[in-house]
């Protein structure tokens, strides 16, 4: 719950928020204006070769102290930090978020960045993934779990969504990946890409340049539900009942022995209902142990006690659809076909091939399920108005160009989705000895079939080219590894590292690893004509150092990078889309682990959440992180209005409120720009 302004005037008036000093009239609808202090700092970038975050850093940086009357000025593409000059202090059951001026972000002047409202995000929610536009997701305030990597392991996981941030409109930009990904976020948001220590970093839109190469995940964890307990097998199931849209209840029909029991146990519930429609054909439906849904829905937990033996039919018509169906292999296969081949009427179904013993299967597939089938030379049409519309429910989408990938199947066991895709292919696809190709014209099915890739822990990449007036993409999935995605970017000074550790010479290390002389190595190590290195090779020096190096902080950093969760995508382009839109972002944080990232996009790319969150009961100054994205350099004056703070209402008290002795909070009490303490997370 967000405090309006009489609220926030309450809690100033009680002490339960210090914000000191208050300026007159900083109080607005629903936050309070905040000033920038004269204290910034800068960082002197030219001291160290990287940044070790093991490694106490406050020299990276330097304090300035702009004098009365003078001025800061923020250079194009430059970052620093700078401080609040009010304290804020937060009580145990608030939390706040900082979010900069809009008419200084309108300059280029960001403190915060995120994403539009319809970029989408992969979520974890009630067990089932979906892509769910990130917009949806705070406006719902869904408590839901993100795709994202631990920054400690670099292993994608699934964690809790702990905040939810909107903030004013900001110029949205497109980063536009080699592989056919691409993400629509705000010129101060943050990709991640790798620095020459091994780290995994973030970098800022507005300095991604082309050729520069940023983190994608290589696969997707399964969601909970694909799991089974040994012996036994997971079977996703259809339930026809669950997908149907309230407006089509009048429209439909159940019927079969869970009806039944219904008429036996529930007469006089159900003769009520009847009545109360006005329909005095209770005995008609009896006989045939049928309801139509409308009713259905009357009786306490009828619907979800459907199973395989229950049908659902169209009103007056002649044919239906099991209530559950179990999806096998075959299902699958018929679906993804249907995807890649398929097309719909409001009473029929189609599936067109030339291949005869494709339609046989299909045939088998419908007859299976008891539905009409006819079939022609060159395809099978199902008459079938529910199997019609419980393709679109579905969301296979309409036409050609619109064509999706049902959200279902991003939790099918992967046996399943590898069927899927089994059955794209052979409706439009090809295989070949280096790679297996699904061809589309609709830009959300390739985007689609890229995250099922990762689901997969496939590589895959989709390429566009024009047809006549047609625009065509290539979904590849390569048989190799060293086909795409094969180069992350060169952590010289990681390598350098971990060889100096095990004693070796680059002589001994080129043999080991199998070059013929040291010259390929050296030129690793020095960067000699190159900005990335092939995976295979990262993995045959972590090999070839093993024994001598392992165990080291930096042995480990390298093996992560290996056998990590994470790919790198070469950036084509950034462009700037020209639309201004209202930005969201979400905060995770599950535990208080600084996870702070997510899977968005088309295709799946890992962006950092930025959300200006302040912790319940935080006290002291805020330090800003300042970034100039113009073309031009910005003056910045102490004491002008920099940002304003917003406040929520939390369900219960915190357990554990910032500042407590468990939670090391390793910022509190803080006055003037602080530098990171992340290196007190490696004290032990």
């Amino acid at each position: 719950m967000l405090l309006s302004d009489r609220s926030i005037r309450e809690a100033l008036a009680t002490g339960r928020i210090v914000i000191d000093p208050l300026g007159e009239g900083c109080v607005q609808p629903s936050s309070v204006d905040l000033h920038v202090d004269r204290f910034f700092r800068v960082f002197r970038n030219h001291t160290m070769g990287f940044i070790d975050v093991k490694e106490n850093l406050e020299d990276l940086t330097e304090l300035v102290e702009v004098g009365e009357g003078d001025r800061f000025i923020l250079h194009p593409g430059e970052f620093v930090l700078g401080s609040t000059h009010e304290r804020v202090a937060l009580p145990d059951d608030l939390v706040a978020r900082l979010e900069g001026k809009s008419s200084l972000g309108r300059l280029g002047l960001l403190i915060h960045s995120s994403l539009p409202a319809s970029e989408t995000v992969l979520i974890r929610h009630h067990g089932r993934l979906e892509m769910m536009p990130i917009g949806d997701v705070v406006g719902k305030r869904l408590r839901a779990e993100v795709a994202a990597f631990d920054p400690t392991t670099l292993r994608m996981g699934f964690h809790a969504v702990t905040g939810w941030y909107e903030g004013p409109p900001d110029r949205i930009f497109e980063v536009r990946l080699a592989t056919g990904r691409n993400v629509h976020v705000t010129a101060g948001h943050n990709l991640f890409t790798l620095d020459r220590a091994g780290q995994v970093v973030k970098t800022r839109t507005c300095q991604l340049r082309p050729g520069a190469r940023v983190a994608i995940p290589r696969q997707l964890p399964d969601p909970a539900d694909v799991t089974a307990r040994p012996g036994t097998s997971f079977v996703p199931a259809i339930e026809v009942g669950r997908l149907v849209p309230e407006a089509l209840y009048d429209d439909l029909t159940v019927n079969g022995p869970t009806v039944a029991r219904a008429f036996h146990r529930q007469r006089d519930l159900l003769l009520g209902a009847f009545a109360e429609r006005g329909s005095r054909h209770l005995s008609y439906h009896a006989r045939r142990s049928q309801l139509p849904m409308v009713i259905a829905l009357q009786v306490p937990g009828l619907l979800a006690s459907l199973t395989p033996q229950d049908r659902v039919g169209w009103k007056g018509g002649r044919n239906s659809i099991p209530a559950v169906i179990g999806v096998t292999s075959e299902l699958a296969w018929l679906l993804g076909l249907y995807v890649a081949e398929g097309s719909r009427r409001r009473q029929q179904a189609v599936w067109s091939n030339t291949d005869q013993a494709i339609l046989d299967r299909v045939e088998s597939v419908l007859s299976g399920l008891d539905l009409p089938v006819h079939r022609s030379q060159g395809a099978i049409t199902c008459c079938s108005a529910v199997l019609s519309h419980l393709l679109h429910w579905l969301g296979t989408g309409g036409k050609a160009a619109h064509k999706r990938v049902p959200q279902a199947v991003l939790s099918w066991p992967r046996p399943l989705i590898e069927a899927f895709l089994s059955g794209m292919v052979d409706g439009d696809g090809s295989v070949t000895a280096s790679r297996t190709s699904v061809w589309t014209c609709s830009e959300q099915l390739a985007g689609d079939l890229l995250i099922l890739a990762q689901r997969l822990g496939r590589r895959a990449s989709c390429s566009w080219r024009t047809r006549g007036t047609s625009r065509l993409a290539q979904v590849q999935f390569p048989h190799r590894e060293h086909k795409t995605l094969t180069a992350v970017p060169l952590p010289d000074l990681l390598l350098q590292q971990v060889r100096k550790e095990t004693r070796s010479s680059q002589v001994g290390a080129a043999r080991a690893i199998g070059y013929r002389g040291a010259s390929d190595l050296n030129n690793i190590e020095r960067r000699s004509g190159r900005d990335a290195v092939r995976l295979s090779t990262l993995r045959r020096l972590r090999d070839a150092y093993r024994v001598g190096a392992s165990g080291t902080s930096s042995f480990e950093r390298l093996d992560r990078l290996v056998e990590g969760d994470l790919l790198f995508d070469v950036v084509e382009e950034v462009v700037d889309t020209g639309s201004v839109e209202p930005i969201f972002d979400l905060e995770v944080r599950p535990g208080g682990a600084r996870i702070e990232n997510f899977v968005a996009g088309s295709g799946g790319v890992l962006v950092s959440n930025t959300a200006g969150f302040v912790d319940a009961g935080w006290d002291g100054h805020l330090t800003l992180e300042l970034s100039n994205v113009a073309n031009l350099p910005i003056t910045l004056y102490p004491g002008m209005k920099i940002g304003q703070i917003s406040f929520l209402q939390m369900t219960t008290p915190a357990d554990q409120p910032y500042g407590s002795g468990a939670l090391g909070s390793k910022y509190r009490g803080q006055r003037g720009p602080t530098p990171s303490r992340y290196f007190e997370n490696f004290r032990t």
